[in-house]
């Protein structure tokens, strides 16, 4: 986990004078529960993301990003999942500061179950609400579902902090 997050983190700060060039663009930080649902275990761990992400109009834009889900331990083995995503993102404002917005994209599920892996891609789904509290900062609430793999469902609710370049 540790070597995923600090290259995917110092991926984004090589890359964030490309990002300021890119007006309507964001690099964002989140962090939530995570959940693992399995008809024969239910668990939650502390997740964690980074993303970027891109206007294209006011309304409509897109995010790329990596969340690691955590680790949880289910009768004697551990179970562990990552992801790397990317979906479009629709915007509707509810006024100058507060808004809705909602994620449909495609996601790349990497489970590691106890040294056994398996990557797969799955749909993404998510909705949140946000506040802008100046021109360059805003944080949010959001939930994503990130898919199913043999009986077993990812998501997470989350909280954000997004730097508006």
């Amino acid at each position: 986990m540790k070597k995923s997050l600090m290259a995917a983190l110092l991926g984004c700060v090589l890359a964030a004078p490309l990002f300021a060039q890119a007006e309507g663009s964001y690099v964002s930080v989140s962090v939530g529960n995570s959940k693992a649902d399995h008809p024969d275990f239910d668990k939650s761990a502390t997740g964690v993301g980074i993303a970027y992400g891109q206007s294209v109009t006011d309304m409509v834009g897109y995010e790329v990003g990596y969340v690691h889900f955590g680790t949880v331990k289910v009768e004697g083995f551990k179970l562990g999942a990552q992801s790397f995503y990317l979906a479009g993102v629709g915007t509707y404002p509810l006024s100058e500061a507060v808004s809705v917005y909602g994620k449909l994209g495609a996601t790349a599920n990497r489970y590691d179950d106890d040294g056994d892996k398996n990557t797969k891609l799955r749909p993404l789904i998510g909705a949140g609400l946000g506040y802008k509290f100046s021109k360059e900062w805003s944080a949010g609430l959001e939930y994503v579902y990130f898919g199913e793999y043999s009986d077993l469902k990812l998501s997470m609710w989350s909280a954000n902090l997004r730097y508006h370049f």
